[in-house]
């Protein structure tokens, strides 16, 4: 069966992946039911009416199952009307599933140019050891008063004075500087993003996105995994960044950003 792979039931929540054009889309969906090879859901509609798949669209289905995520590559695509006149989409697999990982279940395909900032790895891990050095201190220092404090009062002597906390002395910390530079932003996913800049970042030097969206701002940053020389129009370098962190309305943003090139596909 090929359809096979762990958690799969009615019910389930899975992505399907339609390549057109050039782009990448995703439609969220639930499984309605399974018979033997074919997965079929709710059809995919709006106003406009139900969506069609084309002949040349690759079509893939993703699926995730706790820590696991299962990916179906080019299956087949079509509505389909049963005995009753129900109306469904279904999707019927041409090789069995494959384990994959988040950040190559979805990108969304995008074009815009905006401000990032970066810092490079070098001042970040330049202020972690100040940081661990001024903690290593105050440690010292405590443990120091608690030891002499615990021999004070053996001796009957009252001992005062707490030993200076953080913040008690107004020290500026010492902070990894921040850079900004205009760049292109190629394609977003839940776990990364890919730039394209001028300026030249080494593997591990951190890239910061903000994005406005609904009113609001959207934010994410990440570590370089990926540096690619391509001297184009767009920029000397294109850079992959894994993220560490992003703003909780990142995945509505991307959400509405693939319903809007859905939409778009249906014109």
């Amino acid at each position: 069966m090929l359809l096979f792979a762990d958690g799969l039931d009615e019910g389930s929540s899975i992505d399907i992946l339609i390549k057109r054009n050039g782009s990448t889309y995703k439609i969220m969906s639930f499984v309605a039911k399974i018979e033997d090879d074919k997965l079929f859901i709710n059809p995919i509609s709006s106003k406009k009416g139900l969506f069609q798949f084309r002949f040349t669209d690759v079509v893939d289905i993703v699926f995730k199952h706790g820590a696991q995520t299962w990916r179906w590559n080019n299956v087949k695509a079509m509505l389909y009307k049963d005995k009753e006149g129900t109306i469904y989409h279904t999707f019927t697999p041409t090789q069995r599933a494959i384990l994959t990982n988040r950040r190559n279940t979805y990108r969304l395909i995008v074009s815009i140019r905006t401000k990032i900032t970066y810092q490079y790895k070098v001042d970040l891990e330049a202020q972690i050891e100040d940081e661990d050095a001024e903690e290593n201190a105050a440690a010292a220092v405590n443990d120091n008063f608690a030891e002499k404090k615990s021999e004070a009062e053996k001796k009957g002597v009252i001992f005062g004075g707490e030993p200076a906390k953080d913040g008690d002395n107004e020290k500026e910390k010492k902070k990894a500087p921040e850079f900004s530079t205009f760049a292109f932003i190629n394609d977003l996913s839940e776990g990364g993003a890919s730039i394209s800049a001028d300026v030249e970042l080494g593997m591990g030097d951190v890239i910061g996105l903000n994005l406005e969206y609904k009113n609001t701002e959207v934010t994410a940053k990440g570590t370089i995994v990926r540096i690619i020389e391509e001297n184009t129009k767009r920029g000397k370098f294109q850079y992959g960044i894994r993220y560490y962190e992003k703003s909780k309305n990142y995945v509505q943003f991307l959400f509405d950003e693939q319903r809007k090139y859905i939409n778009d596909m249906k014109k």
